[in-house]
């Protein structure tokens, strides 16, 4: 017996609500003044590009001062307004930036690498926390911050962030790393459990970089001195920002966060997503995390209908049980900047039209042609869609097991079993490759790639389905992957006549 479902995907339980504005407090703090070359600049916010010039494809460029951190707070506000379809953001009136002058910060007495020790790696962590601490103790002395009046506290360090691998060996090993600082992390690291500063107490926070654009230091020129293109190695900063709130709104992390080993993948923000569009497009939470967090609902797949999903927009997912605690979550994504054009698609239509098939760069496309647009201060504060950083357009169907996710959800351990996820992604090439390590040094798809989405016409899933070349794809008890549920017992479920997207 087959339960079968259909669907056409045009263009067009567990529950955490995170449905209320939230203000931040923004704290700008630099370290003391150094030259080492272990860590990215000297320790002071940058006021000036003194690296490689990209032009008018410079992110996030300088001055980093009061306007940029206001342009940063607008553009992930305006990516939650947009993911969370009006139901979440940054109260940007009750938020507040310190000091409010327009290049203030609070110096430390430490050094940038005092906090992210290289040659001692079992005292990292608590570094970080003594940051947190640090910071908040000299705001306080100095500007007598009501933090009680605000929901977050966001830490902006001097300094790039240590969160991108880079195609090399890191020469700025003790840059800060993006970290959220719960109450566990405070108890561990400070000895009690919360942060008491006058008549405030403080239980979370995150800390972020000034950027994510190396190449906006001198050390650029020979970190990048053998690179073609050193442009395309730019990030934003919008994304790691996004990511850092996500948790602080506890939205859980899908990915190992003890191995790093990707869970879901580009398909999710609380993974590899967050660096889509060079971190200026972050990908949209999962379907289930929208779910969770109260910003969707779902409608009942009833076997035996045909159902048109349009392009991810509000209550568009489709639920098909599998038991009462298993279930798959369907949705259409697209990653069209005009009807039928992906960025990659352009691209390839450019290069290989071109008179050497010289192919723009994925820079220059972006910015260029996407629809994004930034504001006076040159951050990325518009994006019309925030899928368009996905490899392909075409359905996602997600297999979630709830029995997994309570176990492991308040140990942030949803997708720590890479054999056994909680979330996973039923990738439509046959293979389960997100996080496991891959030996193609041409097309690595241990983050996700096209071949991972539902579409008529995946040359990846013709591969894995060889008697279903050239037809629309099923996903069903014999496909590669199949329907079985976790314990490999049949669901008899098939989704079939997956279309295109249109």
């Amino acid at each position: 017996m087959r339960r079968l479902l259909f669907f056409l995907c045009f263009h067009a339980a567990l529950f955490a609500l995170s449905t209320n504005p939230i203000s931040l407090c923004v704290l700008r703090v630099s370290f003391f003044e150094d030259t080492t070359n272990s860590t990215t600049g000297n320790g002071k916010f940058l006021l000036r590009d003194q690296g490689i010039d990209c032009g008018q494809y410079t992110i996030d460029p300088p001055p980093h001062d009061y306007d940029y951190f206001m342009s940063q707070i607008d553009a992930v506000n305006k990516y939650f307004q947009h993911v969370s379809y009006g139901k979440f953001g940054i109260d940007l009136e009750r938020s507040s930036i310190y000091p409010n002058s327009e290049n203030g910060n609070y110096e430390l007495l430490n050094t940038m690498g005092y906090y992210n020790p290289y040659d001692n790696p079992s005292i990292k962590e608590e570094r970080l926390a003594n940051l947190f601490k640090d910071t908040i103790e000299k705001s306080y002395e100095l500007d007598s911050i009501e933090f009680s009046d605000y929901d977050l506290i966001v830490i902006f360090h001097a300094g790039i962030g240590q969160d991108f691998s880079l195609p090399f060996l890191d020469p700025t090993p003790e840059d800060i790393p993006s970290t959220f600082i719960d109450s566990q992390m405070i108890q561990q690291y400070l000895g009690y459990p919360n942060l008491t500063v006058g008549s405030h107490i403080i239980n979370k926070g995150i800390i972020l970089p000034e950027t994510q654009n190396h190449l906006l230091y001198d050390i650029s020129e020979s970190m990048f001195s053998d690179s073609e293109n050193p442009c395309e190695y730019q990030y934003g900063l919008t994304g790691t920002f996004s990511l850092m709130v996500g948790f602080a709104i506890d939205l859980p992390p899908l990915w190992n966060i003890e191995t790093g080993e990707s869970g879901v993948g580009i398909f999710g923000l609380m993974d590899q997503g967050s660096n889509n569009g060079r971190g200026i497009v972050p990908a949209p939470p999962t379907a289930w995390t929208r779910l969770f967090a109260g910003w969707e609902n779902y409608t009942l797949g009833e076997f035996g209908l045909e159902y048109s999903l349009p392009t991810r927009s509000e209550n568009s997912i489709i639920k098909i049980p599998i038991r009462s605690d298993e279930y798959y979550l369907v949705e259409c994504r697209s990653n069209w900047i005009k009807p039928s054009v992906s960025i990659d698609s352009l691209r390839y239509e450019i290069g290989s039209n071109s008179y050497n098939n010289t192919y723009p760069s994925y820079i220059e496309i972006l910015i260029d042609s996407s629809g994004i647009a930034r504001d006076s201060n040159g951050v990325f504060n518009f994006v019309p869609n925030y899928d368009i950083g996905l490899p392909e357009s075409g359905m996602l169907i997600w297999h979630i097991d709830e029995s997994i996710i309570y176990d492991r959800i308040s140990s942030y351990g949803i997708n720590s079993d890479l054999n056994l996820r909680g979330v996973d992604l039923e990738e439509a090439d046959g293979a389960q490759d997100i996080g496991f390590i891959s030996f193609d040094i041409f097309n690595d798809p241990t983050s996700g790639w096209f071949g991972d989405i539902w579409y008529k016409g995946n040359s990846q899933y013709g591969l894995a389905n060889p008697k279903m070349k050239g037809l629309e794809p099923i996903f069903g008890p014999e496909t590669f992957p199949s329907t079985k549920a976790n314990d490999n017992s049949h669901s008899f479920i098939a989704i079939s006549d997956i279309s295109i997207a249109k």
